[in-house]
């Protein structure tokens, strides 16, 4: 039996021998996708002061699939805080339940979140630097067979961040 390593697009070693048999495998193992798992980048506040009315109406409005919410007031007033708490007691109440933080203050800050989610749940094809990272993450997000999950944008001060293909539609029309 002889074997031989090769470069290129089929990259690997080959074992085989004359009878035509071949056998391929990869240099690279595939990369094997996470279980369900919390991005939250802060850690749950014990002294977290129970809003159980807003909580409940977050949970009520947010188990209808496809959902938005949004919380919005005053910078200081816990509307963080109020989205760590809900994101933590989803996950404990779910653990099925990808949860998600994104950063969103600024386009460079947003795109990163959206390459970490990549980078966590192992999407194929995020290393490239041309690939619509936005797409790519919304594709992953959209396939039913990932299961539930809750993405938690925090800090979107200009909104116009979260429709930069929208406007240019609206604009071509």
């Amino acid at each position: 039996m002889a074997s031989m390593s090769f470069r290129g697009k089929n990259e690997g070693l080959q074992i085989g021998d004359n009878t035509g048999s071949v056998l391929h495998w990869p240099l690279v193992r595939p990369e094997t996708p996470p279980s369900p798992l919390s991005t939250i980048p802060f850690h749950r506040d014990p002294d977290f002061v129970s809003r159980d009315i807003l909580l409940h109406r977050i949970h009520e409005k947010s188990s209808v699939p496809g959902s938005r919410i949004a919380l919005v007031g005053l910078g200081g007033v816990g509307k963080s805080q109020l989205a760590i708490e809900y994101g933590y007691r989803v996950r404990f109440e779910s653990p099925a339940t990808w949860v998600f933080w994104v950063h969103a203050s600024n386009e460079a800050r947003f795109e990163q979140g959206f390459r970490d989610i990549a980078n966590q749940v192992k999407i194929l094809g995020r290393q490239d630097p041309k690939v619509n990272i936005f797409a790519l993450v919304e594709n992953w997000l959209r396939d039913d067979n990932r299961g539930k999950w809750l993405l938690i944008l925090d800090n979107v001060d200009d909104d116009q961040l979260l429709y930069p293909f929208s406007v240019a539609t609206e604009m071509d029309l």
